[in-house]
């Protein structure tokens, strides 16, 4: 089960949650860029939840599902509300 992208507002939190089974078992990690968010000696098998607690910025979020037979990547988007381009009218 991939995550999905989700809405949050302005110092909300939310929970992302990845899935993935196979034979072996596969490690769920997060990584947010280049940043590992899961401790490799840590990283659950088959299924990770991400906690996210004041979310400020939209960011995008990468569940990695390995296992030895390789790794697989799903992106997941943290939007935050009114954080968007707006737009001024003027009269």
């Amino acid at each position: 089960m991939a995550p999905d992208s989700v809405e949050v507002l302005p110092g909300g939190s939310v929970n992302l949650t990845c899935v993935a089974v196979g034979s072996p078992m596969p490690t769920i990690r997060w990584r947010l860029g280049a940043v590992d968010l899961t401790p490799e000696l840590d990283a659950p098998f088959g299924r990770n939840v991400l906690r996210l607690t004041d979310v400020r910025q939209t960011a995008t979020y990468t569940c990695v599902a390995s296992s030895e037979l390789g790794s697989i990547e799903h992106q997941a988007e943290v939007q935050v509300k009114g954080t968007g381009p707006r737009l001024l009218f003027l009269r």
